[in-house]
């Protein structure tokens, strides 16, 4: 996912759980300005630490897992 998709989802989840923007800045510490430019993909590095927390305050989490090597992908 990039950024713009994340920041979709989370301004989608945030809307459907009736969360203000006003409310979700104030939890992550950021002005509500901030969230707004973030929710349109105008932010062009939001970090991760960020990102993170807005997931996590919206009860997501976030999913890493390994990707594969060539080597991986067959075995001979």
């Amino acid at each position: 996912m990039d950024i713009a998709e994340y920041a979709r989802l989370i301004k989608d989840e945030r809307q459907r759980q009736g969360i203000s923007q006003t409310d979700m800045a104030q939890q992550l510490g950021v002005s509500r300005r901030w969230l707004i430019e973030f929710e349109h993909a105008r932010v062009p590095n939001p970090g991760f630490s960020t990102i993170l927390s807005a997931l996590t305050e919206l009860g997501l989490s976030l999913d890493v897992r390994k990707t594969p090597q060539p080597a991986e992908l067959y075995e001979w």
